[in-house]
């Protein structure tokens, strides 16, 4: 898989976000307007799509976009991600969290070098 970076337009039951992430080289990185920042590793499996773990902390008393209440010391959740090999191209992705399903539509920002 091509390195680059994309936006997330993220939804929940209670919410909506909007996040930025880098994809590439096994590495999944990012951040959203919760101020959650993202760490992850990935694998690409043959047929195209990437499967791996991203972890991320939330901070104290942040709503969620979930519906989950908000903690009231920071929190940190890790989250299997399986994504097709085209997942960029419009479709809505649910991602299952500890926390309540998240949907998200990526969209590709640029081809890194």
């Amino acid at each position: 898989m091509a390195k680059a970076l994309y936006v997330a337009y993220l939804t929940g039951v209670a919410g909506q976000s909007i996040g930025l992430f880098y994809i590439g080289g096994g590495i999944l990185a990012g951040v959203d307007v919760a101020t959650m920042q993202y760490d992850g590793a990935y694998e690409t499996k043959p047929d195209g799509s990437i499967e791996g773990i991203v972890e991320y902390v939330l901070p104290a008393g942040v709503s969620l976009i979930t519906g989950a209440p908000a903690g009231v010391a920071p929190t940190r959740v890790a989250v299997k991600l399986t994504l097709p090999a085209d997942f960029a191209d419009g479709r809505v992705i649910t991602i299952e969290t500890p926390l309540g399903p998240v949907n998200a539509k990526f969209e590709k920002i640029k081809d890194i070098p």
